[in-house]
């Protein structure tokens, strides 16, 4: 995907995902003293972390991604956590205000009220429609 793609993206999760978006610029005015880098359409926070809760991976809202993972600006080109959660940012785009209730609420429950039975099951993370979905959206926009 070209430039001009990702700045149509960046656009519409300022309009049709505006929502999320907002969430997402609060979140990030609370994490304003960790490291942010560009990654296509998406501000990325690094290194935030949550006392109160044990989570690891990261978050998608609008155009803003945060991940507890320390990374450097050279690292998130390749992470794989990085492009998934890009793909959340595509959803977003795609879905606009249908986005909380079809794939981040829904994914909010999958990651932290499932983790045993996942486990117990043997069921992969990736498997649920929600993160399935991201991933191929991501890797829809790198075919050439």
């Amino acid at each position: 995907m070209k430039k001009a793609g990702y700045f149509f993206i960046f656009i519409l999760n300022c309009t049709w995902g505006i929502v999320q978006s907002l969430m997402g610029f609060i979140v990030f005015l609370v994490f304003i003293n960790k490291p942010h880098f560009w990654y296509k359409s998406s501000v990325v926070t690094v290194n935030v972390s949550v006392r109160s809760m044990k989570i690891q991976g990261g978050l998608s809202l609008g155009n803003f991604i945060f991940t507890t993972c320390n990374m450097e600006k050279e690292q998130i080109e390749n992470s794989r956590l990085i492009k998934h959660e890009f793909g959340h940012a595509l959803q977003s785009a795609l879905l606009g205000p249908l986005f909380l209730i079809v794939i981040g609420l829904p994914s909010v429950i999958w990651a932290g009220c499932f983790a045993g039975w996942r486990r117990k099951h043997n069921k992969n993370y990736y498997s649920f429609y929600t993160e399935s979905w991201a991933d191929r959206l991501y890797r829809a926009t790198t075919r050439r």
